[in-house]
């Protein structure tokens, strides 16, 4: 499409009057676009070089999966999506940005920011000159800071601003904005780190619904652009929508709404249900339409249901844990130095402390008040004739031999995983990225109770207690199944 004034006013006259009341009531390769050198003249518009069919929107969704308890956000194109990359100017002021963004009526309070108003969006982002993805690897090279140029997700707070050609720029921060612990920059950018799946002319988003309050009554529309990063002495960076290439207005409302459940997980007590920690079966499915994994134990009563007596300290701090032992290799997830060790994928429940301390599973805002919620860990399981049941998850103060979400100077990182429960079944998504697209490994289903150990130097989290184990020792001998989400 033709960029010229109409199509430019018809991008904010949309944004306005949809979202602030104005006027009337997987995997491929991404190419880096290298044009040849030419002078570059007052007439050529802002992003020309990339202007193109990966860019020329055919249809847009957001799409309830079930089988994920999450959104799947959807674009198609003329081209080959997420198949063209902006060229690196060699410096941030100016950095040039391509993105595919789903506009909503979402409030910012929904997406965590809660003292700003403006536009709500989803954007999908290529930029080579910088990485605003701190906690996400993914190029699966071991370095964080280094992958700007893969298309990744962002939530964006937009608001008008004359200075962007295009007519919308992220809001900045000042000193005393309240942004989520996963805002890298000082604007009300998120990065999220949710699962970007590239296939063909189809570029997906997966977006779990607790990470939206769950609310599924809203609109969206679609753009896709080409925006700018500008500095300025004493000012937050400004990141300007500078050109839209095309748009497709909806409003696009979310389909298979009727089908989600008001929560993730079942109301907790305190109260001993230990028919929830009776495992009937494990199982872990590969999805490959969404690039995906859904670790899932069956229990004899519904599981995620009870927490220990909490004991106000966080030594001795009593766990719950529904455990997943795998054959992964734990420098998949970041772990280092540590080969010999059981990498596992548990879910816990520990009143006395919270350890995830990027995430907010209860929704409250509070990022530092819900290690009652049930939430995933990966965690390095080592023999310790120390602990009662003959294991445990190790210290580690090295925090360059843990990922940037492992915050406990220990092997158990907190990597924001979403949990859902449907009847007698816990189930974690787990997106193939994220184990550096190892789909083929063995695993095991166990339950136990967990002591933390905090008397020596560094904590031990201790395994004192195997309450269930599905293989009645510690094999990992279950296969991950092939499963396409019809299946479900």
């Amino acid at each position: 499409m033709t960029f010229n004034k109409k199509l430019k006013l018809s991008a904010v006259t949309l944004a306005c009057s949809l979202f602030f009341g104005c006027g009337s009531d997987s995997n491929k390769t991404t190419n880096v676009v290298k044009p040849d050198v030419e002078t570059v003249t007052k007439e050529v518009l802002p992003g020309e070089i990339y202007a193109g069919d990966a860019f020329e929107l055919s249809n847009s969704s957001v799409k309830y999966l079930s089988a994920l308890d999450s959104l799947l956000f959807t674009v198609e194109v003329m081209g080959d999506a997420a198949s063209v990359a902006p060229k690196a100017i060699g410096k941030v002021d100016g950095a040039p940005v391509l993105g595919y963004v789903f506009v909503t009526d979402l409030l910012p309070s929904d997406v965590g920011y809660v003292d700003v108003e403006g536009i709500v969006a989803l954007a999908i982002t290529s930029h080579p000159d910088f990485d605003d993805t701190p906690l996400w690897n993914e190029d699966n090279n071991e370095r964080y800071d280094d992958d700007g140029i893969i298309y990744h997700s962002h939530w964006v707070i937009l608001e008008e601003n004359n200075l962007a050609t295009g007519g919308l720029a992220v809001v900045q921060a000042s000193t005393s904005s309240k942004l989520t612990p996963t805002s890298p920059m000082p604007m009300y950018l998120d990065s999220p780190g949710f699962s970007v799946i590239e296939k063909g002319n189809e570029l997906h988003v997966i977006v779990p619904m607790d990470r939206i309050k769950r609310k599924t009554k809203f609109e969206t529309s679609t753009l896709t652009g080409y925006l700018e990063v500008e500095l300025k002495k004493g000012s937050s960076p400004l990141l300007k929508l500078e050109r839209v290439y095309t748009e497709l207005t909806g409003p696009f409302t979310v389909e298979n709404d009727h089908l989600v459940p008001k929560n993730s997980v079942p109301e907790i007590s305190f109260d001993e249900a230990p028919d929830s920690f009776e495992i009937i079966d494990t199982s872990v499915d590969y999805i490959s339409e969404v690039d995906s994994f859904v670790f899932t134990m069956d229990t004899l009563s519904q599981p995620a249901v009870s927490a220990p007596q909490p004991i106000g300290k966080v030594d001795g701090a009593p766990v719950f844990g529904y455990v997943f032992p795998t054959s992964i290799p734990p420098e998949n997830v970041g772990f280092k130095d540590i080969d010999h060790a059981t990498l596992a994928l548990v879910v816990t429940t520990h009143p006395d402390f919270d350890d995830t301390e990027f995430w907010d599973e209860n929704g409250d805002n509070d990022y530092e008040n819900d290690g009652k919620v049930y939430h995933s860990h990966w965690v390095a399981l080592v023999p310790d004739v120390n602990s009662d049941a003959g294991l445990s998850v190790p210290s580690q103060a090295d925090k360059s031999k843990r990922p940037p979400t492992a915050q406990m100077p220990m092997y158990l990182d907190s990597p924001g995983f979403h949990i859902f429960v449907q009847g007698n079944k816990l189930n974690v998504v787990v997106p193939a990225q994220r184990i550096n697209k190892l789909t083929g490994f063995k695993f095991n289903g166990i339950t136990a109770e967990m002591n933390v150990d905090a008397s020596g130097a560094l904590p031990v989290l201790r395994v004192n207690n195997v309450l269930d184990n599905l293989a009645g020792d510690l094999s990992t001998p279950y296969s991950v199944s092939e499963k396409v989400l019809a299946d479900y």
